[in-house]
C-alpha cells in the first residue's frame, strides 16, 4: 500500500474541522484479512471486558496483542506518516477495537449517540490522538456510516452523560453532522475531541467497522484510573517512533 503523506490543505482541513477523509488506508489483501479477523474475534469466546454488546451491535477491544494482522496494520498500515505528520514523531498505537452493527431497521437499538472518545478517559492530555475509522464493508446512511461534527472538537472536553450502561456515553447535539461514506479499506480520521455518532443499520447485513487510536508518546489519561498515568503504561501499546520522556513515568507503591 503506497504510504500516505497528507498535503497542506489537508492538514488545515484536519486542524479546523477535527477531521479528515483519509481514502484508502488498506490493500484488498489487508481489508480480507481484517474482515476475516472481525468474524474470529466476534464468534469465538474472548476476554470479558472486550465482549461488550448492545441492541444490535458488538464491540471487541483491545485485539492488537492478539493478532497479526491487526498489528500489521496498525503499525505499518499506509495512514502511519500521515499520523505522525499529525501528532509528531513520538508516536504510539495504543487502542483498536471492531465494532459491528446488525441490520436494525425493527428494533431501534444499535443507534450511537454523540460523543468525544475522549469522555471515556474524562480527558487525555496533550489532546492530539487521533481515531482512524476504517470502512470494512462500503458505509452510508442506509447501513450506519460514522457522522462527524466539524468543528465540535475546539469545544474542549465536554461534559458526558451516560446512556444505558457506563460506557456508553451521550452529548445533546444540533445538526445532523456530516456523513463518512467509505468503501471497504477506506477511512476517516478525527479528533479524540471531534464529536461523532452512527445511526441504524437498515440494510440487510452486518456494518463492520474497525478503528486504530494513535497518540503522542507522553500523553496521560487522566481518569482511567485511580490517578492520572501516562498512556505507555497501558497494556498493548506500541511505538510507531520516537520516545517517551521516562520521568513522566508513574512510580508504583512499595510493597507491603
Amino acid at each position: 500500500m503506497k504510504t500516505l503523506t497528507l498535503s497542506p490543505d489537508q492538514i488545515h482541513h484536519y486542524r479546523e474541522h477535527g477531521y479528515l477523509l483519509l481514502g484508502k488506508v488498506l490493500t484488498d489483501t489487508q481489508v480480507a484479512a481484517m474482515q476475516a479477523e472481525e468474524l474470529r474475534f466476534r464468534t469465538a469466546p474472548i476476554w470479558p471486558d472486550s465482549n461488550v454488546k448492545t441492541g444490535q451491535t458488538i464491540f471487541r477491544s483491545q485485539i492488537q496483542a492478539y493478532s497479526a494482522a491487526v498489528r500489521e496494520v496498525g503499525l505499518h498500515g499506509g495512514h502511519v506518516p500521515a499520523m505522525q505528520q499529525l501528532i509528531g514523531p513520538n508516536l504510539i498505537f495504543w487502542f483498536t477495537q471492531f465494532v459491528t452493527k446488525f441490520p436494525d431497521a425493527a428494533s431501534g437499538k444499535s443507534e450511537f449517540p454523540w460523543h468525544q472518545d475522549n469522555g471515556y478517559s474524562k480527558g487525555i492530555e496533550p489532546a492530539t490522538n487521533i481515531t482512524v475509522w476504517v470502512a470494512l464493508d462500503a458505509v452510508d446512511e442506509h447501513n450506519g456510516c460514522v457522522y462527524v461534527h466539524p468543528g465540535s472538537h475546539r469545544r474542549g472536553l465536554l461534559p458526558h452523560e451516560t446512556k444505558g450502561e457506563s460506557w456508553h456515553l451521550h452529548v445533546p447535539v444540533e445538526g445532523d453532522g456530516v456523513p463518512a461514506i467509505l468503501q471497504p479499506g477506506e477511512a476517516v480520521a478525527f479528533t479524540g475531541l471531534t464529536l461523532h455518532r452512527s445511526l441504524l443499520n437498515h440494510s440487510d447485513r452486518p456494518r463492520r467497522g474497525f478503528f486504530m487510536e494513535y497518540a503522542e508518546a507522553n500523553a496521560i489519561e487522566m481518569a482511567t484510573t485511580a490517578t492520572p498515568r501516562p498512556l505507555v503504561e497501558r497494556s498493548c501499546v506500541y511505538f510507531i517512533g520516537g520516545q517517551a520522556d521516562l520521568s513522566r513515568r508513574t512510580v508504583p507503591p512499595p510493597l507491603a
